[in-house]
């Protein structure tokens, strides 16, 4: 998580600040007086802090706030699951339709074959 602030592109106060604005949009509350403050954001991303780890509900903020996904790929790797972005959601449905198409030309031919 330390990382993918890092390459965000935000500082941590741009990021704390677009967190505590989307969770205000949807309703989540990221801390117990419902803001989250610097100083608890820094002990959930410190990778030092193993005692301090960021809530499961505030995940989704975090991911939209830093437009980083990559921290859900080491939850899912152990179930044999992959996180994708809409790009690679957008190949894979191409991926589907292109064999989707492809076995119904094959299909086309055996019956023309038949006739």
């Amino acid at each position: 998580m330390n990382l993918a602030v890092q390459n965000c592109g935000l500082s941590r106060e741009q990021v704390v600040d677009q967190m505590n604005d989307m969770a205000s949009a949807y309703g989540v509350s990221l801390a117990s007086n419902g803001v989250l403050t610097m100083d608890t954001f820094e002990k959930w991303i410190n990778p030092n802090e193993m005692s301090r780890q960021m809530p499961t509900k505030t995940l989704p903020v975090f991911y939209a706030a830093v437009r980083d996904t990559s921290a859900l790929d080491v939850l899912a790797r152990p179930v044999g699951a992959m996180v994708i972005g809409p790009e690679d959601q957008n190949l894979l449905e191409w991926a589907r339709a292109y064999f989707k198409a492809r076995d119904a030309r094959r299909d086309m031919r055996n019956i023309e074959r038949g006739l």
